[in-house]
């Protein structure tokens, strides 16, 4: 089957609606952890809000680096990546071992900079920050983006590939006993490969979808994964429905005034979000805690939690803006941002 588009975005963009799109799921997220730190009933499940950051970074991946050479497709993600959050890992480095006295060992600190923790032993997942696993994925999904670039425009290699991978992920971690890994990182990885085809779908002319080897062996291995194992790759699913529903409101909001400053107001959020991710779920929790139970001496009501999270969110907004300008500026003459368009 041949599916066509008489007019795709134009590659080598940025798109104002993905930057809305980061600063919706930036929300989510954060409603998903102040709701773990005042002990809310997690019904929304806003920790799909990371899925639907996997399918915005697959989509602008096809749409801005599909084309690029390797080397300059890896020198500006990397510079995108790491700085930021090396400057986040020493910040948490220094200040837990200030005030929780964590004293880290070198094994973890090594892991993290390199930014392969994730894929190492449960121990070193998520002992510095609860956040920074989502690093040792993004920068694995870069180098499947390398893998698969060439053929995008077969939907059924996507398709199959994606499934393929995911089950492989998922056995490793199961066969390694790493809940975490299982959870957090590999059972998300069918939300990259959506933002991959919807970058295809809505870039490229010309996409095809048919019968193949890999497709089918995708479909059996995923059946064999929930069925066998029990593993639901359910996280992909809600992020596409969050989505879609967000970009449909989107339309909407955009005929009022107050609705296009709303949607303003999650593009801002959405420009700093990466730097958001990286400090805030710490500063509103550990530290949030650490001043009322140590410094003030009482155990917080959540009326009082919730006013510390006010100003832990307002410390993470001040530092990640202050950060991504610095760092913008530090390497702007090496990675050139891509020119503006309206959604």
């Amino acid at each position: 089957m041949e599916i066509l588009n008489p007019s795709p975005i134009h590659k080598g963009f940025r798109l104002q609606s993905v930057d809305e799109l980061k600063g919706f799921a930036m929300v989510v997220v954060l409603l998903y952890h102040i709701g773990g730190v005042l002990k809310w009933d997690n019904w929304f499940h806003g920790e799909a809000g990371v899925d639907i950051f996997l399918i915005v970074s697959g989509f602008t991946l096809v749409l801005t680096s599909r084309e690029l050479p390797a080397l300059e497709f890896m020198k500006r993600r990397l510079l995108r990546i790491f700085p930021s959050y090396w400057a986040a890992v020493v910040f948490f480095v220094v200040m837990n071992d200030r005030f929780f006295g964590s004293g880290y060992s070198a094994a973890t600190i090594v892991l993290h900079l390199l930014g392969v923790h994730g894929f190492s032993s449960g121990v070193y997942f998520s002992d510095i920050n609860d956040s920074f696993w989502f690093i040792s994925m993004i920068l694995a999904m870069y180098l499947v983006f390398l893998v698969v670039r060439p053929r995008l425009a077969d939907l059924s290699y996507i398709m199959g590939f994606g499934m393929l991978l995911t089950v492989a992920v998922c056995s490793a971690y199961i066969a390694a006993a790493h809940a975490g890994g299982l959870i957090q990182l590999a059972v998300r990885i069918p939300s990259f490969f959506i933002g991959l085809l919807a970058g295809q779908i809505w870039t490229s002319p010309r996409s095809t979808l048919g019968p193949s080897g890999i497709l089918v062996a995708g479909l059996v291995a995923i059946t064999y994964l929930g069925w066998s194992k029990g593993i639901i790759t359910f996280y992909a699913v809600a992020a596409l429905a969050l989505t879609g529903a967000f970009l449909l409101a989107a339309r909407y909001l955009a005929k009022a005034a107050e609705g296009r400053m709303l949607l303003a107001a999650f593009s801002f959020v959405g420009v700093y979000s990466y730097e958001i991710f990286l400090f805030h779920q710490p500063l509103m929790r550990d530290y949030n805690f650490y001043v009322f139970r140590v410094w003030i001496g009482i155990e917080p009501t959540n009326s009082e939690l919730a006013l510390g999270i006010v100003v832990s969110l307002l410390v993470t907004l001040l530092i990640s803006v202050a950060l991504h300008k610095a760092v913008s500026a530090m390497f702007s003459s090496l990675r050139r941002a891509p020119a503006a368009r309206a959604a």
